[in-house]
């Protein structure tokens, strides 16, 4: 079998050389955008962040961290009471409360990294990867870094992925970082 390579018609100067190709502007969505970092406090989402400030060292990053109601979820029985002696608004502002510390918490440690980093804590509406992937078309981002948590076999099917499901849906570059096994106790917390 032969293989032939053949240039496309190209413009050719005086001497005969070959031009180069005028390739036409393209700007890729997100492209000058923020870099969105996502951060729900765990050590894999610590370590995604240290990761994105080594390879987009002072860039604009916006920290996002996703929080959901927890008022009309049948998971109330977890506290204990009865539905009706639980204050779904003072759970509702809980968790909005939780989401902008940790949202807050997460750019502190990216402004230690050397990023230039802002805060936005995100009610979910939906799955967390559909509100991470909404967050950063609203934000025009240039791209997605995301910590892993390595689940496999029956724990990722029955939890699910929200990294897995970010890199699928999100239209725009997509970096999951894996915090290698040997940095756990590195990382951990006491």
């Amino acid at each position: 079998m032969s293989i032939q390579m053949r240039n496309s018609a190209r413009a050719r100067s005086k001497d005969g050389a070959l031009q180069p190709r005028e390739r036409p502007a393209v700007r890729a969505r997100g492209a000058g955008g923020p870099l969105l970092v996502c951060y729900d406090g765990s050590d894999d989402a610590k370590y995604a962040i240290e990761t994105a400030s080594t390879l987009f060292p002072g860039g604009r990053t916006l920290v996002v961290s996703v929080w959901q109601r927890l008022a009309g979820r049948d998971t109330i029985a977890w506290a204990g009471e009865p539905a009706g002696m639980v204050n779904s608004v003072e759970l509702d502002t809980a968790a909005a409360d939780h989401g902008n510390r940790l949202a807050d918490e997460g750019a502190r440690i990216a402004h230690g990294a050397g990023l230039d980093a802002e805060p936005l804590a995100v009610e979910a509406s939906g799955p967390i990867w559909k509100t991470i992937v909404e967050a950063a078309a609203a934000q025009d981002a240039s791209a997605i870094v995301i910590g892993s948590r390595g689940l496999t076999g029956l724990r990722a099917v029955l939890l699910g992925s929200v990294s897995s499901a970010v890199v699928h849906h999100a239209g725009r570059p997509t970096l999951v970082i894996h915090r290698p096994d040997d940095l756990s106790a590195e990382h951990s917390e006491p």
